[in-house]
């Protein structure tokens, strides 16, 4: 399956964040601590994220470097996989 990373950097508007939740995204911290993990929530300046271990995770969005996720390709047909 093909896949395309997408960055997003800051300012992060609501309009763009909102989609994301229930998506696995990666974010990035401007210390370079990244979190992978499912966006719950999106606040006015903070984010929610669930670990694989479902460890909640509050980050604030000032603390944001960068954040990073996934998105199917168009670009590549669906090859049926033998079963």
């Amino acid at each position: 399956m093909s896949k395309r990373l997408l960055r997003l950097f800051p300012p992060f508007p609501l309009s763009v964040l909102t989609p994301l939740v229930t998506h696995d995204i990666s974010v990035v911290q401007r210390d370079n601590r990244t979190i992978f993990g499912r966006l719950e929530a999106v606040g006015g300046d903070s984010l929610l994220l669930h670990d694989l271990r479902s460890h909640p995770h509050q980050v604030q969005l000032a603390d944001v470097a960068e954040i990073i996720y996934d998105q199917k390709s168009k670009i590549f047909p669906k090859i049926a996989e033998p079963v």
